[in-house]
């Protein structure tokens, strides 16, 4: 029956994935719908599938939906109150994550020193565009750099290890994206880069996490 749930909601989800992509050129007016029932959905998801849930979890979940409500809109506070939102995410994600981590301090370091080295080079690459948003862009980096590591660290036999690391490394790529389109650089077609890899993202935690749960 499980199975059943989730090819259904995956199926589900794969329409609501690319109607926010098409809703970025056509129909543009139905984001406000579209957008926020990519959380919505997997709020749902999580609450109608896990065993055992978590309430940190779940409130790292509706800060995201809060994050991407606020993303919708135009200028620099709603940019910075939907930046907060992904930042308390982030950190709930990272204690939910650290509950199964390894014991070894050498794994922990050898896992955790590429994403360090990727995040330095970031910051120090958009640095001169970053201006007043210096310090709130290193404090945000800083916190999916943890999210990321904590999911690095978890024990590798735990059920969907390495999904779960695909999505935390697919995030990291989509705030990376926004952050090249709003202080450095872009390129046509951005804003699909960081749709995608942000759905699929959360998609592959939640799941990992309903997956963990289960099993």
């Amino acid at each position: 029956m499980d199975s059943i749930k989730y090819k259904s909601f995956t199926i589900f989800y794969s329409i609501i994935f690319f109607l926010n992509l098409l809703f970025f050129t056509w129909l543009t007016e139905y984001r406000v719908v579209s957008k926020p029932m990519i959380m919505a959905s997997l709020i749902g998801f999580y609450i109608s599938s896990a065993k055992k849930q978590s309430n940190a979890f779940l409130l790292a979940m509706i800060f995201a939906l809060f994050g991407d409500i606020f993303l919708m809109f135009n200028g620099e506070e709603f940019f910075l109150i939907g930046l907060s939102c992904f930042l308390v995410m982030q950190l709930l994600y990272t204690i939910t994550f650290l509950k199964d981590r390894v014991n070894d301090i050498l794994l922990m370091i050898y896992r955790s020193l590429p994403i360090l080295f990727i995040s330095i080079a970031v910051i120090a690459y958009l640095w001169n565009g970053l201006g007043e948003m210096r310090i709130p862009v290193a404090i945000y980096t800083a916190a999916i750099s943890m999210m990321v590591i904590s999911a690095l660290i978890r024990r590798s036999n735990v059920t969907w290890y390495l999904p779960v690391v695909t999505g935390v490394l697919l995030f990291m790529v989509s705030d990376a994206l926004i952050a090249l389109s709003k202080f450095g650089p872009t390129f046509t077609g951005i804003e699909y880069g960081v749709m995608a890899t942000y759905m699929l993202a959360q998609y592959l935690i939640v799941r990992g996490m309903i997956e963990k749960s289960v099993n």
